[in-house]
């Protein structure tokens, strides 16, 4: 039952994130063109910052009122930014931008610390490749929603749209709330994590923690460098695709007709592949897999100099992100404790992750603008980067396998002690 609300959840957040995105893309490139980038990457991750140090001040109360309670803003915002779109400008397009990096990251990372919270390794391994799945076909209702109603209504009205699922989403939640009252599990983890020595209610404390920690500490390297590879792909994609249509409508259309293919073909891996992979192939090639296809990917399109490669790229980097990926690199949360999941996964996976698109928006404008470089230094930053992707990942993928173990053998000694104080009870029972 659980595992099924949350496909819905995640199916319905996904959704609206991808009837939103091809409209941004359209909005941004065709208002302040793709020169402006860097600015918007570097605006994301100050804004973002200040977002996740105003959420550090909630993150203390129960899960219910500070999910709905983030949910609920999201609905609103999406209503206001429809009465902002009446008069559009390209400021607006560009805070837009910026605000659904928030939205879209906020929205994910609560998700699956959620998930996190009532699943252990075992059972995330047979299920959060089918969760994910909820996020491919929501992608492909999502981008084909839009692809559909974009050039009828316009961009503007399908904020509407966005607002309508988000409640839709909101309901959800709450009834996975009832269903699972008491299901976060009973985690036996490393004691470097449940015992803290930092105080991880603030963000100085949180920092100190992780670098402490070998395991977060490569987490957190992989999660920078998940977001600064993709979005040097990213810039070459928009120099692609600018080409490819004029006008925001039009090029929300072209990249949202993209997404919708992308997304059938994520859906089926998730559904079918994600758990086989995993299984086959382990969590550190799933995790290192995506920077060594944008290492040989870059270095082909550096060789052949076709667009195409660029569209195949950045399209092949997303859905496996978004598929094996997402799910391994989610898997290694299992073997945390919740001090991990509610304290420092939200400054990882929103902080940190945003904090990187700054600094790549710093690269690109470096590179492209003031050293001159132009595309070939782009390319060359894309390989380097992509590269410390793959081994950071190998990194954490060690680190989570020794926890994993620890794990194990700890819950068995748990077991027995266990079995040992209900025989004791047992004899003393009869004895008496």
């Amino acid at each position: 039952m659980k595992t099924s609300l949350l496909f819905l959840w995640f199916f319905l957040f996904i959704c609206c994130y991808y009837v939103l995105r091809p409209i941004r893309r359209g909005l941004v490139l065709e208002g302040l063109g793709n020169d402006n980038m860097p600015f918007i990457y570097m605006g994301t991750a100050l804004v973002t910052g200040v977002v996740v140090y105003i959420y550090s001040k909630f993150a203390h109360l129960p899960r219910r009122p500070l999910i709905g309670g983030i949910y609920t803003i999201f609905m609103v915002n999406l209503l206001i930014w429809w009465q902002l779109f009446q008069n559009p400008t390209g400021l607006t397009a560009g805070v837009f931008w910026v605000w659904l990096d928030v939205f879209s990251i906020m929205g994910v990372t609560l998700f699956w610390m959620y998930a996190n919270d009532l699943f252990d390794s075992s059972s995330a391994k047979r299920l959060f490749g089918i969760i994910a799945g909820g996020g491919g076909l929501g992608a492909v209702f999502g981008s084909s929603i839009t692809a559909s109603l974009v050039q009828m209504v316009g961009s503007t009205n399908m904020l509407l749209v966005a607002a309508f699922i988000i409640a839709l989403t909101l309901g959800i939640f709450f009834v996975i709330e009832r269903v699972t009252e008491t299901g976060a599990i009973k985690r036996v983890t490393d004691d470097s994590d449940k015992k803290s020595k930092y105080d991880l209610s603030n963000f100085s404390g949180v920092i100190k923690q992780i670098v402490s920690n070998r395991f977060l500490l490569f987490l957190t390297l992989v999660v920078c460098f998940e977001r600064i590879t993709p979005d040097l792909i990213q810039f070459l994609y928009h120099e692609v695709l600018h080409t490819m249509a004029t006008g925001s409508d039009a090029i929300a259309a072209v990249d949202a007709n993209l997404e919708r293919w992308r997304g059938i073909a994520e859906f089926f891996v998730e559904i079918f592949l994600v758990a086989f992979v995993i299984r086959k192939f382990g969590t550190g090639v799933s995790i290192a897999s995506s920077g060594v296809l944008i290492m040989a990917s870059l270095a082909c399109f550096a060789i052949f100099a076709n667009p195409l490669i660029v569209v195949a790229i950045f399209h092949a980097d997303e859905a496996i992100r978004h598929s094996w990926f997402k799910a391994a690199k989610e898997l290694t949360y299992t073997v945390t404790s919740r001090d991990v999941l509610y304290a420092i996964k939200p400054i990882i996976e929103m902080f940190f992750y945003r904090f990187s698109r700054g600094f790549a928006g710093v690269l690109i404008l470096l590179f492209n603008s003031v050293f001159g470089f132009g595309t070939a230094g782009i390319l060359g930053l894309g390989i380097v980067c992509g590269a410390a992707w793959a081994f950071f990942g190998l990194k954490l993928n060690a680190e989570f396998r020794r926890l994993e173990v620890k794990s194990q053998i700890d819950k068995a000694f748990d077991g027995d002690a266990q079995a040992e104080a209900t025989d004791k009870k047992s004899s003393q029972t009869v004895g008496a």
